[in-house]
């Protein structure tokens, strides 16, 4: 137990707690036994007796005798709590034994241990001990359950305090602007249904003036989602490159992630080359299938492809390739958009996204984008977001 240094502050605040502690004590008794304002001196005084002389016995088993039974319940395995509030139970008997001896040796002039006043001050002496015991125990128990709620939510802001900065290098981690060139067009936007997803959508470019974009959503949420989704995106990042195309990009990546990741964890991804003659490559590993909408209004789907990416150790992936012409656009989602839930659990679904694509082609992505955006939200009304919400639209504008 803690002790606290001996100073002029606690001896006075000892004396002031002891002597008021006095006063209850012997209003109580001369109300019991007494002659009125008569005996209320003595019976204060007799009180104060009591009070120092326990004040003096807990102290005492406080610093010499607990410590030692402490140590000795911890090497047997003994409930601690229950020998330290016996500890002080009987150190609390103790000190009433030594004042009704002092009593009766003074006041009471030897006359006094008899066998009726014995009993009812063993009889008092319990009680009171008692009372005083569940009293101060209820007291520390109620101090530990506010510093353990004070801890625990001191724990929950840094805890959230981190995940908003993990949320802030999440968002820095995915483009933070469209991309436009004079071939093609490209933006994208991700609402993590928690401070941080599992959803990522990025695009790169690559040599001879080609865009690779990749949108991709990890089994899960929270942390271990998106620290899973940044180790996949990071992996794409370094192997867009490698000249192996969209499928062999997606083996090369599954490779990789299948030798890291957790037991039970996968990722799916699509992922597409847009050449500045039109030509798209695209693999598709378990995402749901983007819509490629034309500017004649025909709407196709992007389904070739493969297993997601992670649990299994040798898939084969197939590429598709599709020649877009001048305005076709391609909107890539995650299913935290077709998934998003009404007031009556009923799902946003694909019809009502095919609905809010009509006429895509005349809109700029960005504005695309929160169109679709807002349409869920309206869906959805008051209902909480279940799941991240990520979308990317590319758009060829010719060559």
């Amino acid at each position: 137990m803690t002790r606290r240094p001996m100073n002029a502050k606690r001896i006075l605040g000892i004396v002031v707690w002891q002597t008021g502690m006095a006063v209850p004590f012997g209003v109580f008794f001369n109300l019991l036994y007494g002659e009125g304002f008569k005996s209320l001196p003595s019976f204060f005084l007799v009180s104060l007796i009591f009070s120092y002389v326990i004040r003096v016995s807990i102290w005492a088993n406080r610093t010499l005798i607990l410590p030692r039974i402490l140590r000795a319940s911890r090497s047997k395995g003994r409930p601690a709590l229950i020998l330290e509030i016996g500890s002080f139970g009987l150190a609390a008997m103790v000190g009433s034994v030594v004042s009704f001896t002092i009593m009766n040796l003074t006041f009471g002039h030897g006359h006094m241990a008899t066998g009726k006043v014995i009993a009812e001050f063993f009889a008092f002496a319990l009680l009171f001990s008692a009372l005083f015991l569940g009293w101060i125990y209820a007291m520390r128990f109620h101090q530990n359950y506010t510093d353990r709620i004070r801890a625990e939510a001191e724990a929950n802001a840094k805890e959230e305090q981190e995940l908003k900065i993990a949320g802030e290098i999440q968002r820095g981690l995915q483009p933070g602007r469209p991309r436009v060139t004079r071939t093609f067009s490209a933006a994208g936007a991700a609402i993590a249904c928690r401070t941080i997803g599992g959803d990522f959508f990025d695009y790169f470019d690559l040599p001879g003036g080609r865009l690779g974009f990749a949108l991709g959503d990890v089994a899960g949420k929270g942390p271990p989602a998106a620290l899973l989704a940044a180790m996949v995106q990071g992996i794409f990042t370094s192997r867009v490159d490698d000249g192996f195309g969209p499928a062999g990009t997606m083996e090369r990546v599954n490779r990789v992630l299948n030798g890291r990741i957790v037991e039970g964890r996968f990722a799916t991804v699509f992922y597409a080359v847009l050449s500045p003659d039109g030509k798209l490559l695209s693999c598709n590993a378990g995402n749901n299938p983007p819509y490629l909408v034309s500017r004649d209004g025909s709407v196709r789907r992007l389904e070739k492809g493969g297993l997601p990416i992670g649990p299994f150790t040798e898939p084969t992936y197939e590429e598709e390739e599709t020649p877009l012409r001048e305005g076709d656009t391609l909107i890539l989602y995650s299913d935290g958009v077709s998934d998003a839930a009404d007031s009556n659990d009923e799902a946003f679904g694909e019809e009502r996204l095919l609905r809010c694509l009509n006429g895509a082609c005349a809109v700029e992505p960005e504005k695309l984008i929160e169109h679709v955006l807002g349409e869920v939200r309206a869906f959805a009304a008051d209902r909480p977001q279940f799941d991240d919400i990520t979308l990317l639209v590319v758009r060829y504008a010719g060559g």
